[in-house]
């Protein structure tokens, strides 16, 4: 189910690590299965000016928001508050309980999905949010979320959606997507296999939107999340990239920037001259 039956509950301004300027936002998440339905919250950070803006919505890990998710995706929306983006840093698991790890292992992709379209909902009621123009970006089992989120609903669909080193043994032939994807996946991650997502595209699975697998080869779990040296998670390794982490991030802006409408294409593209 995807519906929004909310107003802010509450609004707190603060300053990230980043320097970006955020408001904290809760809205209730109807969900299925029923009970996993959750007052969530989010962070929305946007860029200097009265908008409205194009806003990405940025989905977490299974380890939740602890100190590596939450500094991650900050850096994800600094980086995508330069290009002129805002960014909904949405807490899926932190209001169920299911921080710290305890959603790894669950089968969270259908709910998360759900929370998506009501944060999209939701954000389209803010005046400095373009409501034609949201985009969803997750990481790990917030990018398995992100593949299902491009399928859309019979009634919604985002602008297009990027995963990061997600799972990628949703993919069957003719799998149907309504929004543009855009994947990232490590060739040494020993959690999420990229074989799937490679598979998906070298046979040409995907049809009904762009969609587009970029390989890193040397790449471990977690690229994009700062470390000093490669760390074990659950019997896994994580390690930082840097290369893969600036190439990356710069192609899931020119992604998101072919995707806006052509109206605010232009706006864009005037406000920066």
């Amino acid at each position: 189910m995807h519906r929004v039956a909310c107003t802010i509950a509450a609004a707190l301004t603060v300053l990230l690590s980043t320097r970006l300027e955020a408001e904290t936002l809760s809205f209730e998440s109807v969900v299925s299965p029923s009970e996993r339905t959750a007052i969530l919250t989010g962070t929305l950070s946007l860029p200097p000016g009265p908008g409205p803006f194009p806003v990405v919505v940025l989905m977490h890990t299974c380890g939740g928001l602890d100190r590596f998710g939450v500094a991650t995706l900050q850096a994800h929306a600094k980086n995508l508050q330069a290009a002129g983006f805002g960014a909904f840093i949405l807490d899926s698991f932190g209001p169920r309980n299911l921080g710290g790890g305890k959603g790894c292992g669950l089968e969270a992709s259908r709910f998360r999905k759900d929370d998506a379209f009501n944060a999209k909902a939701f954000l389209e009621r803010n005046p400095k949010v373009s409501k034609d123009n949201l985009f969803a970006l997750g990481l790990s089992s917030g990018g398995s979320a992100a593949i299902e989120i491009a399928r859309g609903t019979a009634e919604a669909r985002f602008r297009a959606a990027a995963a990061y080193y997600p799972e990628c043994h949703a993919f069957s032939p003719n799998f149907a997507i309504q929004s543009p994807l855009l994947i990232f996946v490590a060739g040494n991650d020993d959690w999420t296999l990229p074989d799937g997502c490679l598979r998906a595209k070298n046979i040409k699975w995907v049809a009904g939107a762009e969609f587009d697998v970029v390989e890193y080869p040397n790449a471990h779990h977690g690229f994009d999340q700062q470390r000093d040296r490669p760390f074990k998670y659950r019997g896994h390794t994580l390690a930082y990239s840097p290369d893969a982490t600036a190439d990356s991030r710069k192609r899931v802006i020119d992604f998101f920037v072919r995707h806006l409408t052509d109206d605010l294409k232009t706006k864009m593209r005037k406000d920066r001259n």
